[in-house]
């Protein structure tokens, strides 16, 4: 599906489906890590087994937000991992990878450091 975008020069998703997302006409099928300035690719492939040092890298930028996409089945990390992100002040969200595209992107448009991490 194509997206309506707000103009900001950060990542923002031009288009997503069930397998791939576009940003900056670029398509990503494989796990990502999105941040207003960054993209990078994301090794872990199961989200329950997600530990707090996973995140280390993307925790350095002190974002508000960390928005897990999970496909069209939203699963959760572990209760662990959410609670010790909320004790360091960081939101953590999780829903299918369509939401976290348009949630995303809103946020960006409000100058939030948000961070998006894609599994496929």
């Amino acid at each position: 599906m194509d997206m309506n975008v707000h103009y900001t020069t950060d990542n923002q998703f031009t288009n997503y489906s069930s397998t791939s997302v576009t940003i900056k006409e670029q398509e990503y099928a494989k796990n990502i890590v999105v941040t207003n300035l960054s993209i990078k690719p994301f090794l872990l492939t199961e989200i329950q087994k997600i530990q707090l040092e996973d995140l280390a890298d993307i925790l350095l930028d002190q974002p508000d937000l960390i928005i897990f996409g999970t496909g069209e089945k939203v699963i959760y990390p572990d209760a662990k991992l959410i609670q010790a992100l909320q004790k360091m002040a960081i939101g953590v969200e999780v829903m299918p990878i369509q939401a976290l595209c348009r949630t995303f992107n809103f946020l960006i448009s409000e100058n939030r450091k948000v961070v998006g991490i894609l599994l496929f």
